[in-house]
C-alpha cells in the first residue's frame, strides 16, 4: 500500500470514529481499518480499561479475542505490559518465550509471529490498548507508527463516549472527596492539639465557626490548615 493509500485509508478511519453512534460500533471500525491498512496484520483488537484493567471491547478475529484471553487469564503479554507500563511494544514470538512464556505457546499454536501493542492515551490516562497480530512475521516501524496513529483514535473515540465521560467524572468527585476529607481532618489535629480538646469538641469548633462566619467546614479547615502552615 502506497503512502497515498495509507493517508486515503486513515482519512476514511477518522470519518468512521466520527460517523459511529455507538462506541463499540466505533472501536470495531478501528479494529477492521488496522487489518486493512496495516502492513502484514492479520487480526486486530482493542482492549479498554475496566476498573483498572484490559478487556477486549471489539475483535476482527476469533485468534485476536483468543490471545488477549490468554494474556488476561495468565496475566502476562503484550497488552497488558503496554497498558502497564504505557508504551508501545513490538514482540517477535518466536523470541518471547523468555518473557512471557504462556502468551508465547500460545501465539504459536495459533500460527501467530508477530505483536504489536500500543496504549490508548487520552491525556495522562491510559484508556485502553491497541493489539495487533500477524502470522507473516514480527511489525516493522512503519506499523509502530500507523499502530500510533489508530491507537490514537482509540483514545478519541472512548473519550467522546458517554461512559468514560461519567467514570472520569465518578472518579474526580471521589478524589475531591478524599483530598477535602483530609484537609478537614488535619484542621480537626490541629485544633485538638492547640485547644487540648477531643475529637468531638474539635468537630463541633468547625461546626461553630462555619455558622458563625457563614463559611462551609471546608472552608474554615482549609484557613486553619494555611495559618498554620504560614506560620512555620
Amino acid at each position: 500500500m502506497s503512502a497515498e493509500e495509507v493517508v486515503s485509508a486513515l482519512e476514511r478511519l477518522a470519518s468512521v470514529v466520527q460517523s459511529q453512534r455507538t462506541l463499540g460500533a466505533a472501536l470495531a471500525g478501528i479494529a477492521e481499518a488496522a487489518v486493512l491498512t496495516m502492513p502484514g496484520c492479520d487480526a486486530a483488537s482493542v482492549a479498554l480499561s475496566l476498573e483498572g484493567r484490559p478487556a477486549t471491547a471489539a475483535a476482527t478475529a476469533r485468534v485476536a479475542l483468543e490471545l488477549d484471553l490468554v494474556q488476561y487469564d495468565s496475566n502476562e503479554g503484550p497488552c497488558l505490559t503496554s497498558y502497564r507500563n504505557i508504551e508501545t511494544l513490538r514482540l517477535n514470538v518466536v523470541e518471547a518465550e523468555d518473557t512471557f512464556p504462556h502468551f508465547a505457546r500460545a501465539a504459536g499454536k495459533r500460527g501467530i509471529l508477530g505483536v504489536l501493542s500500543v496504549p490508548a492515551k487520552w491525556g495522562a490516562d491510559v484508556v485502553g490498548t491497541l493489539n495487533l497480530y500477524s502470522r507473516q512475521g514480527p511489525f516493522d516501524e512503519t506499523a509502530v507508527s500507523m499502530g500510533s496513529v489508530l491507537a490514537a483514535q482509540v483514545a478519541i473515540a472512548v473519550s467522546r463516549s458517554p461512559e468514560f465521560t461519567a467514570a472520569r467524572d465518578t472518579v474526580e468527585h471521589a478524589q475531591r472527596d478524599v483530598e477535602d476529607q483530609t484537609r478537614v481532618d488535619v484542621a480537626t489535629g490541629l485544633l485538638m492539639a492547640t485547644q487540648g480538646c477531643t475529637v468531638e469538641q474539635a468537630e463541633g469548633l468547625l461546626r461553630e465557626a462555619a455558622d458563625h462566619e457563614a463559611q462551609s467546614i471546608l472552608d474554615v479547615a482549609n484557613r486553619i490548615v494555611d495559618q498554620h502552615n504560614n506560620a512555620r
